[in-house]
């Protein structure tokens, strides 16, 4: 297990400024509308700043109209006269500034949908173009964690905090024009109080940065560890480790928990501090410009128009502030998703999409690889595999049986030598046309949420229903599919499977058959299935596999006595090779094996 350390500093951002960036060149993307939105707010802005300007006009008018007040024209006609132009105005550049702000919402969010639809789209991709070393190498919950809830993040700042962004600046820079023009004495002491509210935020936003990431991190490794949990569900029960389960979670929420009560507290700080100091500013402006009202230098209504213009800028300023944070963690939650995008994907080459694979002739040259540069698992493989050959693979678990098929369907590359298939070289062909070519079943048996019949299906969705009928006999498993409900159309899901798992995997056999494949692999394929659906499965395989060339991968011996050439793999490298006769007479690794299954 990590150290807290490692932890929590394992994932703090690296380069800010770039991730910003890159950041905005997808925002730039949409010109057109952020062109829209900018002249909105200018405009929205301009009349949200002529608001104190009408209010200290209708105060100066109502002070004046109480010094000439004239009993015979009455005080109605005094008021009218006094406040029906500044109250007109008022109302038009309110109404004005409450449809342009609409507009403004509008505009963000259709913008906000569309920058994390694209984002959504290319995290799509990239999980198709990634290899599997990159999911052997992270957490699914921590892949999980960065697709949901660090978007989720980037697009709700994208929503709400850009527009309230853009907003504040032009709401900032139109009401200090306008208080510099009407008291340059005042605006300085605005101007040093909001120095003071500005080195405040910045050093706690670089607090609050931090604790942004922590979070997410935190955030992550729970996630992960608690879809762990629920995949492993059955075996915790069934080792009665439930307590110990609930401890380790409890570790994991803790650290979660410490680091989302940090990530509140920097959140929640911010605000008030800044509404700390913007009353201090409040105070001594209205202080400072009482003096100058009662000195004659300024009038009643620009005393009033001036404060109300300290709260126009106190309040912007505020909602930067808080935005600016929100946008530390969205610009973290965007790091992480761009250091996904920019993984190395699969080398997907895309000449000679048509080669086809017909005889199936398979030949290792001195090939070379390990999972990691300081673990070599195979040092000189060299394999020639005749076509229609039926290749068994046998030997200690962890010996390297499946890492020589993986290397075949090139799932990894290999750090030296080569891999031909009737004389091309692997390296060269397009992954998905080689293949197209190859039909696999694996031990582990996966079905997605659709009918069986779209399952069988699923590497020949063309395929029609009597193609997908007969293979299902072949594959043992017509049967039980009758006797399900709706037979065929029965659909099946990851939270209620209603058939079994050796059933699951005759589906995934009789899948590979569909395709007819050139180069057949069976990685344990019947591993879960009994002993007399074996003997048919044997059958069926034998057929499935003539005129063409096989490896199959098995622990049970009994199954592959009548291969054509039986491989031992220990330790990455073939210590001994022949058919099942041939092998016996040597009495070495294999006669053990053999011996050990069938002893007594």
């Amino acid at each position: 297990m990590k150290k807290e350390k490692d932890f929590i500093n394992e994932d703090i951002p690296q380069n800010f400024k770039k991730t910003v960036f890159r950041f905005f060149k997808i925002i730039l993307k949409q010109k057109k509308k952020l062109i829209l939105i900018i002249l909105s707010t200018i405009l929205s802005s301009l009349t949200f700043a002529a608001l104190p300007l009408a209010m200290g006009l209708g105060i100066d008018n109502l002070v004046e109209a109480i010094k000439t007040y004239d009993p015979q024209i009455g005080i109605l006609q005094t008021l009218i006269s006094a406040l029906s132009t500044p109250i007109l105005f008022m109302s038009l550049t309110f109404g004005s500034s409450c449809l342009l702000a609409y507009f403004q919402q509008y505009i963000v969010a259709s913008v906000g949908e569309e920058i994390t639809l694209e984002l959504r789209c290319s995290v799509s991709n990239k999980l198709k173009k990634l290899p599997l070393s990159y999911f052997d190498n992270h957490q699914a919950g921590d892949i999980m964690s960065r697709v949901t809830n660090d978007l989720e993040k980037v697009s709700s700042v994208l929503q709400v905090g850009l527009m309230q962004l853009i907003s504040s600046a032009f709401t900032i820079l139109f009401s200090m024009i306008v208080m510099f023009r009407l008291s340059p004495q005042l605006f300085i002491l605005v101007i040093v109080s909001l120095a003071i509210s500005l080195f405040a935020t910045g050093y706690v936003s670089v607090l609050a940065q931090k604790a942004y990431t922590e979070n997410m991190k935190a955030m992550g490794a729970l996630t992960s560890k608690v879809e762990e949990v629920y995949a492993g569900n059955r075996i915790i029960k069934t080792f009665n480790i439930q307590t110990k389960t609930l401890e380790d979670l409890e570790k994991y929420n803790h650290r979660q928990f410490l680091a989302q009560r940090k990530s509140q507290f920097a959140d929640y700080t911010i605000y008030p501090i800044m509404r700390f100091l913007g009353q201090l500013g409040f105070i001594a402006s209205a202080i400072a410009g009482s003096l100058l009202a009662l000195n004659g230098t300024l009038t009643l209504g620009t005393v009033q128009a001036f404060l109300l213009y300290i709260n126009q800028i106190a309040e912007p300023v505020t909602e930067s502030s808080y935005v600016i944070t929100s946008l530390q963690a969205a610009i973290a939650g965007a790091e992480r998703v761009f250091s996904f995008l920019d993984e190395k994907e699969e080398n997907l080459i895309e000449n000679n999409s048509n080669v086809h694979i017909q005889q199936g002739h398979v030949l290792f040259e001195h090939v070379q690889f390990g999972y990691t540069k300081n673990k070599i698992l195979m040092n000189d493989l060299n394999l020639e595999v005749k076509p229609n050959e039926m290749i068994a693979i046998v030997g200690p678990t962890g010996g390297g049986k499946t890492t020589l098929v993986n290397l075949l369907m090139r799932f990894y590359e290999l750090n030296s030598g080569t891999i031909f298939i009737d004389g091309h070289d692997i390296s060269t062909l397009p992954k998905q046309a080689m293949r197209r070519n190859i039909g696999m079943v694996l031990q582990d048996s996966w079905l997605f949420d659709g009918t069986i019949k779209e399952n069988i299906a699923y590497g020949k969705q063309d395929a029609t229903m009597d193609e997908i009928i007969q293979v299902s006999k072949d594959a043992c498993c017509d049967h039980f599919i009758r006797t399900l409900p709706q037979g065929y159309d029965t659909k099946l899901s990851s939270e209620a499977m209603i058939i079994s798992q050796g059933q699951m995997q005759l589906l995934t056999i009789a899948r590979a058959m569909l395709t007819n494949p050139s180069i057949l692999i069976l990685d344990e394929a019947t591993s879960s299935v009994d002993t007399r659906t074996e003997v048919e499965i044997q059958k069926a395989m034998t057929r499935l596999m003539k005129g063409k060339t096989s490896f199959v991968i098995s622990h049970r011996l009994s199954t592959i006595q009548n291969a054509d050439c039986i491989l031992v793999v220990r330790d990455g490298d073939i210590v001994e090779r022949g058919n099942h006769s041939q092998l016996l007479n040597l009495n070495g690794f294999y006669a053990s094996l053999y011996q050990s299954q069938f002893e007594g």
